[in-house]
């Protein structure tokens, strides 16, 4: 491989970090899911610049009304790109644009990214438009320093991953828009950590409902809301046996399981001081570790329903899944595991580890789906979902580095 790549690479920092920023001042917030064709359009542009052959897919109408009641006419578009050099084997490169809304003061503007200290400020900036732009800039390396790859390149762009992800990188997968013998999902490790997994994930809304009645006159009523807090109590007592579920990360990291209450909560329409409220919900965030499943969590909190009925008869309840993801795990002795910690040590330096983080990315969709071998890795940022998300320049330039590494020593 000639040995002027990383220099290239280096040389594109002040281009990449302009890329970055024009994609940063698309706001695709999601929910509901804004921007997203001009968005997407950019980085097609950017891939056809590279002769690479792309195609824009649309997500019919009636699917994303089914998945997204909310979308009120806010069409969900995929981009799959592909360089064919007519190699054997094919690596299929993953990043959503969607990105999460905004709140709180910002230092800068959240879609007006700026540099600040070697920081590059901006929603979406880590998460995960970044590592998005530095596979960009890691092909264009790759094709104006004169290599050949040793593997064919497939890349999707894809919508929704904040919401679950069925949209974007599921429907590639069960559609069959993807067509590798690996996966890279650009997120879920970083630094010197090569994703190899992440948890499930189950999002419930439980509504708990009862009678309304005068304030002065409780008793004629069944209030939802006392009902509501005696069922959180119990479902509480799920968390006494996360600490003896343990699943241990190839790096040697033990995860448990986790479990979220009322992240959302409110009561029903018609609430009022003097009312015995009718109508109560919540949310319930379970993660589930690879050493579970997804049935078994839910059965879980479903018994625990019933529980609390039988001490609470006057209880009545509904419950709607949002959202039931698989955990996975790649093997870190896998081809593409062990060929991206190489490229991961050429490009930063030390020993890399393998991992297993406890969220959720899109990396399901392509290994327990499409059953490609995948890992998860972007670039190091900070303050993810969260006030001032930024991305490190310098990272991000070597996260470039470790992509096209990969690319083009594939072996």
């Amino acid at each position: 491989m000639p040995s002027d790549l990383a220099t290239r690479i280096d040389k594109q920092e002040h281009q990449l970090c302009r890329f970055l920023q024009q994609v940063i001042r698309v706001p695709t917030v999601n929910p509901p899911g804004e921007n997203y064709l001009e968005c997407v359009s950019i980085f097609e542009d950017k891939l056809k610049s590279l002769g690479m052959s792309t195609k824009m897919i649309q997500v019919p109408d009636a699917l994303v009304s089914e998945h997204v009641p909310d979308a009120d006419g806010r069409p969900r578009y995929n981009l799959i790109a592909r360089w064919d050099v007519g190699a054997k084997e094919t690596i299929h490169f993953n990043g959503h644009y969607d990105v999460v809304p905004v709140n709180g003061q910002w230092k800068y503007g959240p879609f007006e990214p700026k540099i600040d200290n070697g920081w590059l400020f901006g929603r979406g900036s880590s998460d995960m438009k970044g590592p998005n732009a530095a596979l960009c800039f890691a092909l264009q390396g790759i094709q104006k320093s004169g290599i050949t790859p040793g593997v064919n390149v497939e890349v999707s762009f894809t919508c929704d991953e904040e919401v679950g992800g069925l949209l974007g990188a599921g429907y590639v997968a069960t559609e069959g828009l993807a067509n590798a013998d690996y996966v890279v999902v650009l997120e879920g490790g970083s630094g010197k950590r090569v994703g190899c997994g992440h948890n499930g994930i189950v999002w419930l809304d439980i509504e708990v409902t009862g009678r309304s009645a005068h304030g002065s006159t409780p008793q004629k009523g069944i209030n939802a809301f006392e009902n509501m807090a005696a069922l959180t109590m119990q479902l509480r007592k799920i968390k006494q046996n996360f600490p003896k579920r343990t699943y241990t990360t190839p790096e040697g990291k033990a995860l448990h399981p986790t479990m979220n209450i009322g992240g959302v909560f409110s009561v029903g329409d018609g609430a009022k001081v003097n009312t015995v409220p009718a109508s109560a919900s919540f949310t319930i965030d379970r993660r589930v570790i690879p050493s579970e499943t997804i049935k078994a969590a839910q059965d879980e909190i479903i018994q625990k329903i019933r529980e609390a009925r039988e001490s609470c008869p006057s209880l009545r309840t509904r419950v709607n899944t949002r959202i039931a993801l698989d955990p996975c795990v790649t093997s870190p002795k896998s081809k593409i595991a062990v060929n991206m910690a190489r490229a991961v040590q050429k490009a930063k330096g030390g020993k890399p580890r393998f991992s297993s983080t406890p969220g959720f990315t899109d990396l399901h969709f392509f290994v327990n789906e499409g059953g490609m071998p995948g890992i998860g890795y972007g670039a190091a940022g900070k303050n993810i979902h969260a006030i001032d998300e930024r991305v490190n320049v310098a990272d991000l330039i070597n996260t470039s580095k470790a992509y096209a590494y990969l690319i083009a020593d594939w072996e």
